[in-house]
């Protein structure tokens, strides 16, 4: 099939759904699709291409829509430079469909939904959150889409229950590039090139620090949770890599205060390419969440990064989230409880006195993976269209 996918983002971006685009294009590319990327015409300070960036191959087109970048013009208020951009956008649309034709729109924007509709092209609508207002009414527009995907089952029951076509919603949590971690990284080569140490174990945490601007994904909970293991006389390295940078700065400041910076220490943002083997160099990984909620934690979530963990081939605790629950279970991670340092120290103590069965999980996690490999995952959306 020849397909656009229609992103409303600059590309690429730093943020984790600008890998997560580039994904999926690949993905349809290698399952034999014609696919063009579509995006808006925005400055963007990324030097390279989104192929460099995110170490993808060159498979697919990347089109830019010709319109005036309204963050460019000086008497257009910053406050109103994104839904100046978008009606720009939205109305570049209306003469590229006219020269060029497609058999399917795939989009991950609920506010682009509406002109898209308008082309009389099938569109594939994929919802990563679900709007604080106006559900209803997206739920009555989507069921002109060919099909909907809900990144976890409890986003599916909610937005079905809002009036979208419980026939047209699917669920497909987000995937992983199984590429990337083929063969798995030598871990002891690893630690040398990151310079970490390899006579105690190492605690990562890989991926961004908060999402949505300003909602912390747990890396408070933690170092709350490393500064337990402190206290009772354990030997770690932890590790904590991402950003944003001043966010980075934030959580350094805190580990000073705690009293635990000898023992923690932080990197920035690394490009993707390289996560696979910065995981390689953990002996634990940790994904950490607040008590919270927001719906983000409560029925949304479906982290990336969750998937290169398992990917890894490394233990792991989980904040035990609802919707993780589609994907792992106590059979392949250890769950604690969110936004609880002690549940969280307890587990890494326990996985650190259990080898042998951390390691049983981590490989049922391997196998696990593989039914999340991109184009698995964007073969069985397209499937009977």
């Amino acid at each position: 099939m020849r397909i656009a996918y229609v992103t409303h983002t600059r590309f690429p971006v730093q943020k984790a759904h600008g890998k997560q685009i580039a994904e999926v294009c690949s993905a349809l590319a290698a399952l034999k699709h014609k696919v063009t990327l579509l995006c808006p015409s925005v400055f963007n300070s990324i030097p390279v291409d989104g192929f460099s960036y995110y170490g993808l191959k060159r498979t697919f087109k990347v089109e830019y829509l010709g319109h005036t970048d309204a963050t460019l013009q000086w008497w257009v208020p910053g406050i109103l430079h994104f839904a100046v951009n978008m009606r720009r956008y939205r109305k570049a649309f209306r003469s590229y469909f006219a020269q060029h034709r497609f058999d399917l729109l795939y989009v991950r924007s609920p506010f682009l939904l509406a002109t898209l509709l308008k082309t009389g092209i099938p569109v594939v609508l994929e919802l990563h959150a679900l709007p604080r207002f106006g559900v209803k009414k997206l739920a009555r527009m989507s069921r002109g889409c060919a099909r909907v995907v809900c990144l976890t089952s409890l986003m599916r029951s909610a937005f079905i229950a809002a009036g979208a076509n419980p026939k047209r919603v699917v669920v497909e949590a987000d995937g992983v590039d199984l590429k990337q971690f083929t063969p798995l990284h030598d871990s002891q080569a690893a630690k040398k090139r990151w310079g970490l140490p390899k006579t105690v174990p190492v605690i990562g945490y890989v991926g961004s620090f908060v999402t949505r601007k300003s909602l912390e994904k747990g890396v408070g909970v933690l170092l709350e949770g490393l500064q337990h293991l402190v206290r009772s006389h354990r030997k770690f390295h932890g590790w904590i890599v991402g950003g944003p940078e001043n966010w980075r700065r934030r959580y350094e400041i805190r580990a000073r205060q705690m009293g635990i910076d000898d023992c923690v220490h932080f990197k920035g943002q690394i490009p993707g390419p390289l996560v696979p083997e910065a995981l390689a160099a953990c002996d634990i990984l940790v994904y950490p969440a607040p008590a919270s909620k927001h719906p983000y934690f409560q029925r949304d979530t479906s982290p990336l990064k969750l998937f290169e963990y398992l990917a890894s081939g490394k233990p792991i605790v989980c904040a035990d989230l609802p919707p993780l629950r589609d994907v792992v279970d106590e059979k392949t991670v250890y769950l604690f409880t969110p936004g609880d340092p002690g549940s969280l120290s307890g587990w890494l103590e326990h996985v650190l006195k259990h080898p042998k069965e951390a390691q049983a999980k981590a490989k049922r996690g391997l196998t696990l993976v593989k039914n999340y490999a991109w184009e698995k995952r964007m073969e069985r959306i397209l499937r009977g269209l």
